[in-house]
C-alpha cells in the first residue's frame, strides 16, 4: 500500500530533529519496495489545505503518524482531517503516548483505525505489505464489533543491524539546519533502569540491544554527508556498555572523522578514562539526568545515584573538556518547599549548564499509574500541557504556583 508518514508538530523550543522512529519506518518500507512519502509538519506549518494537496497528489492507502504525549492532540486532529479528506485510507498512530493509552485513544478518536504498540518498523511493514489482516499482525490494537482488541505483543527487534539507515532523505533536511544543525541517531535501544518517571524501558525494553560500531560510524559519515554539522546520540543511555562506547570512538578516530557529537548518560556510568576517550572522539556535551538534590526523593524515583556521584561526574566531565548538562524535575513525589530550594541551590552550585523542568507524569510510567499513592495530584487531562514547561501537578507540600514561580525565577536569572 502507498504509505504516507506524517511528522507531528511540536514547539520549536524543544529543538526540532528528524524523528528517528518515522525515519526508520520509512527506510524499512523503502527497502521492501513500498512506495512511501513523508509530510513533515514540524518544520512546515500545518494546514488542512496543505495536507489535502499531499493526499490528493500521492493518494496514500495507509497513513501513519507518531506522537509523544504533548503533541498527541494535534496528531489526532491531523488523522481526523486525513479521514475527512480520504475516508478509505487506513489511519494509524504510534509512539509512546498511544502505546500506553490504547483503549482511550481508540475510544475517543473514531477516526483512528489502528494503534501500533511499541517498536513500529515491522508492524508498519506488515500493514503496508497488505498480506495479513490487522488481527493477524503482532503489535496492533483495533476495533471489532464495538470492542477494542489487541493482537499478540510484538517482540523487540534483536538484530538492529538488519535495519537500514534511517530515511532522512525523505524529510526536508535543509529546513532543519537553521534551528538545529545536528541530526539525531541511535547506537542501541533499551534501558535496564527503572526510573518511575520515564517510559523508555517500557517502550523499547530493559535489555540493551546494540548496533555494530562499524555500522554506527558508517551512519555518522552518511549524516555528515547530508550537510549536518554534528550528531546527537539519542540513546536513552549511551554509556551503559563501555566496550560498545570504546569501539565506536576507536572507529571514529581510525577514520579521522572530525565532528562534534552529544549524548545522554547516567552519572554512575562514566569515569575518567571513558570521558577522555569520548572527548578525543569529538563528544563535546553530555546531558545527565539528575532530577533532584534530595537523596530520599532520588530513592523514590529509583534513580540509584547520589548527589555526590552527580558532582563527581560533572567535575570529571568538565576536566575532560566536555560541556556538562544536568536535567532536573521539580514537583516530584515527596517534594516540599525545603527540597525545592535544596535542588535549586544544588543546580546553581553544580558548575554545569542546568535545565529545570516541571513534572509531566506521562502515561506508561509507574509515576502516572501510581500518582495517588505517590502523593501526586494531576491537575489537568489536557495532554498538550504535558510539556514539562509548566506545573500540571502538585504535592501536599508544593502547589503548582510555587513550581511555576521557581521555574520563572530560575530561567530569568539564567
Amino acid at each position: 500500500m502507498r504509505t504516507l508518514l506524517i511528522n507531528t508538530p511540536y514547539p520549536f523550543s524543544e529543538m526540532p530533529q528528524i524523528p528517528m522512529g518515522l525515519a526508520y519506518i520509512a527506510a524499512v518500507l523503502e527497502k521492501a519496495g513500498v512506495e512511501v512519502q513523508v509530510q513533515d509538519f514540524l518544520v512546515q506549518d500545518y494546514s488542512k489545505e496543505k495536507l489535502a494537496q499531499k493526499i490528493h497528489n500521492f493518494a496514500p492507502e495507509l497513513i501513519g503518524i507518531t506522537s509523544v504525549t504533548m503533541n498527541f492532540p494535534i496528531a489526532s486532529q491531523i488523522l481526523k482531517d486525513c479521514k475527512e479528506i480520504a475516508d478509505n485510507a487506513i489511519t494509524v498512530i504510534g509512539g509512546p503516548h498511544a502505546s500506553f493509552t490504547v483503549e482511550e485513544t481508540l475510544r475517543d478518536s473514531p477516526w483512528i483505525d489502528l494503534v501500533v504498540i511499541g517498536e513500529g518498523e515491522n508492524t508498519m511493514l506488515a500493514l503496508a505489505l497488505g498480506k495479513e489482516r490487522p488481527e493477524e499482525i503482532d503489535g496492533l490494537a483495533y476495533r471489532r464489533n464495538g470492542a477494542i482488541k489487541r493482537t499478540t505483543p510484538r517482540k523487540w527487534i534483536e538484530a538492529l543491524d538488519e535495519l537500514p539507515i534511517p530515511a532522512r532523505h525523505l524529510f526536508p533536511i535543509s529546513q532543519y539546519f537553521p534551528t538545529n544543525p545536528k541530526s539525531g541517531m541511535i547506537t542501541g535501544r533499551g534501558c535496564p533502569f527503572n526510573c518511575i518517571f520515564c517510559v523508555g524501558h517500557r517502550m523499547v525494553g530493559k535489555k540493551k540491544r546494540f548496533r555494530s560500531p562499524k555500522l554506527v560510524v558508517d551512519e555518522m559519515e552518511h549524516v555528515l554527508s547530508l550537510g549536518f554539522k554534528g550528531i546527537n546520540v539519542v540513546d536513552d543511555l549511551f554509556t551503559i556498555n563501555k566496550k560498545h562506547v570504546y569501539t565506536i570512538c576507536d572507529e571514529i578516530k581510525s577514520r579521522h572523522l572530525k565532528f562534534n557529537w552529544t549524548c545522554f548518560a547516567r552519572v554512575d556510568t562514566v569515569n575518567r578514562e571513558l570521558l577522555s576517550l569520548i572527548s578525543d572522539a569529538g563528544c563535546n556535551c553530555i546531558c545527565y539526568g539528575v532530577e533532584t538534590a534530595d537523596q530520599d526523593m532520588m530513592n523514590i524515583l529509583k534513580k540509584k545515584i547520589t548527589p555526590r556521584e552527580v558532582q563527581e561526574a560533572i567535575d570529571l566531565t568538565k576536566k575532560a573538556g566536555i560541556e556538562a548538562m544536568a536535567s532536573f524535575i521539580l514537583g516530584l513525589p515527596g517534594e516540599t518547599e525545603e527540597t525545592l530550594l535544596k535542588t535549586i541551590k544544588f543546580a546553581k552550585d553544580l558548575g554545569a549548564t542546568c535545565a529545570l523542568h516541571a513534572l509531566a507524569p506521562f502515561p506508561g510510567t509507574e509515576l502516572y499509574e501510581n500518582a495517588d499513592k505517590l502523593g501526586i495530584k494531576i491537575l489537568t487531562d489536557d495532554w498538550s500541557r504535558f510539556n514539562a514547561n509548566e506545573a500540571i501537578t502538585e504535592t501536599e507540600g508544593v502547589p503548582a504556583a510555587m513550581v511555576n514561580k521557581v521555574l520563572l525565577g530560575y530561567s530569568r536569572g539564567y
